[in-house]
């Protein structure tokens, strides 16, 4: 709980800045702002104001505001709430757009809805939220950020991906980069130059060939190599490192949802 003060954040390496407030009572005055913004009401009800219509929303609603959009978005009187934003540079957002649309504009394109309700889209927000604040890597922030924008997107203007044949080859380079660089802090653009491809049809037409993300085969990747070094009786704190963990605790979280086991049970096994 923070009391009504707004709380931001920034995410390194994504043109991505969030903010959260719970029990806010603060108003704004109508305005308009360069970024792409979209959010969620966690809590009370607002009254939200977007390019000339007004209408009352309240927990579970997604709100999508187009840059230089005149808007508003304020507690209803008596109200406390609880919101979540992320304001979204368009110009990266446009390069996913392209992507996604298989178009190629000069310019982003403004979103015709500016109220979702839909509980898919208002928990996926929720889901890049809580990633996009954590400790989580570089290359799990930006799929992730990749991905829900481009669920947007096709929420909003359609399109789903397709692979193309000739992808085929280049998605098994792809998954051959995370084999050989998995202990490292990689980003999405580093496996998608080695394989030619766009980051946003890599992580889509990634997990249709392989059945996981790029992150999901990394981690993968790590905790196998972990199992190995567990089994050589390899101290665990050390193994974390080696593997590519930025903590134990996030090694011994990730190695218990992948093995059911964690890396102690796992080792006592092979004393």
């Amino acid at each position: 709980m923070n009391n009504g003060k707004p709380l931001f954040y920034h995410s390194t390496g994504l043109p991505i800045e969030a903010r959260s407030a719970d029990n806010s009572i603060a108003c704004y005055k109508k305005h308009t702002h360069e970024e792409f913004s979209v959010g969620i009401v966690e809590k009370g009800v607002s009254e939200y104001f977007n390019t000339g219509k007004k209408e009352e929303i309240g927990k579970g609603s997604t709100v999508i505001i187009n840059p230089s959009d005149v808007h508003s978005c304020n507690p209803k009187d008596g109200y406390t709430w609880n919101y979540k934003m992320l304001f979204v540079d368009p110009q990266w957002l446009h390069c996913i757009q392209n992507e996604v649309l298989d178009k190629t504009t000069k310019e982003f394109i403004p979103f015709h809805q500016h109220h979702l309700t839909n509980q898919k889209t208002f928990n996926q927000f929720k889901l890049l939220f809580n990633i996009l604040v954590s400790n989580s890597s570089k290359l799990h922030k930006e799929q992730s950020a990749i991905s829900f924008f481009a669920h947007l997107i096709k929420e909003d203007q359609g399109k789903e991906t397709v692979i193309k044949k000739s992808k085929h080859k280049a998605l098994a380079l792809a998954r051959d980069y995370i084999t050989d660089n998995f202990e490292k802090n990689i980003k999405i653009d580093n496996i998608a130059c080695a394989a030619g491809l766009s980051s946003y049809y890599l992580i889509h037409a990634f997990r249709k060939e392989f059945g996981m993300t790029p992150h999901a085969y990394q981690l993968a990747r790590r905790i196998n190599k972990a199992k190995t070094l567990l089994r050589y009786g390899k101290d665990i704190a050390s193994i974390a490192v080696d593997v590519g963990f930025t903590d134990q605790s996030h090694f011994h979280r990730n190695f218990k949802q992948i093995v059911a086991a964690t890396p102690k049970q796992y080792k006592d096994c092979f004393a």
